[in-house]
């Protein structure tokens, strides 16, 4: 399919995926009508996590007292410090779990929003509106998604892990490949969304990917540095969705044009 409006000059490379990820934010903050949208997966992360935190407080603090003392501590003010210690632990312990769960699943639970936003993108550039897929269609390709990002990262962190551990002073090559491979895996999480709404076969969207290579690092960089701050992930999230839609039509339109033909 031909899409409308010019092609890329030169062939999308690292640069034009960072600036991709900058066009993104630029697209979120500077449209209003689109906050609401942005504002859902941190609204559901907070939902799940006060949800979570609230019943496994109140799950705990009904177990707590079943628990007995050590034999021989009676009574004493010792004894009732070390108890309220436990239970302020075990309090944290629960906001930590549904923190980490909230976070966990709120991408997920928001995907409908995202989706939003990247045909507010398409729209803004001129693409052609795609049909919709069902519930079910959607749920298949998000656990695809998934499963090529497990199969893909489990083994190289993995790999990396071991040789760390095993090889003194190879962090210094050991931490760059761990960025690299986050890079490609945040690229292709957010830009699985404008690559499905589209409809396409789980090989050509990792045949796409893997032909932009060095534009997905340059898109992707950004957002794994974000992703060293724990839960900021959730606040860049639209606007990394926003720039990968901008990078997937701007990556079509290379392969409609300039680009030539898609190579396998």
């Amino acid at each position: 399919m031909t899409l409308p409006r010019r092609a890329p000059v030169a062939a999308p490379g690292f640069l034009h995926g960072a600036r991709a990820l900058l066009g993104g934010f630029g697209f979120v903050l500077s449209r209003p009508a689109v906050w609401p949208l942005a504002a859902v997966p941190v609204v559901v992360a907070l939902a799940l996590t006060t949800v979570i935190a609230t019943g496994g407080v109140s799950l705990a603090s009904s177990l707590l007292p079943s628990i007995a003392l050590p034999a021989g501590l009676g009574a004493s003010t010792a004894v009732g410090v070390v108890a309220t210690v436990l239970r302020f632990l075990a309090y944290v312990a629960v906001v930590i779990v549904a923190a980490v769960l909230g976070f966990a699943l709120s991408q997920p639970l928001s995907g409908f929003a995202l989706e939003g936003i990247v045909r507010r993108v398409e729209a803004s550039m001129g693409a052609p509106a795609w049909t919709p897929p069902t519930f079910l269609q959607g749920v298949v390709r998000s656990l695809q998604s998934v499963v090529v990002a497990l199969a893909f990262g489990v083994p190289i962190f993995g790999v990396l892990i071991v040789i760390g551990l095993v090889v003194p002073g190879a962090a210094f090559v050991t931490v760059p490949l761990k960025l690299l491979a986050t890079a490609l895996l945040a690229a292709w999480d957010l830009c699985d969304y404008p690559l499905s709404i589209r409809g396409l076969p789980m090989d050509e969207r990792v045949r796409r990917v893997r032909r932009h290579a060095r534009a997905m690092v340059g898109f992707g960089f950004g957002i794994a540095i974000v992703g060293l701050i724990p839960g900021a992930i959730l606040f860049v999230l639209p606007a990394g969705v926003a720039g990968a839609a901008r990078l997937m039509v701007d990556l079509e339109r290379w392969e409609a044009g300039a680009g030539g033909a898609p190579r396998a």
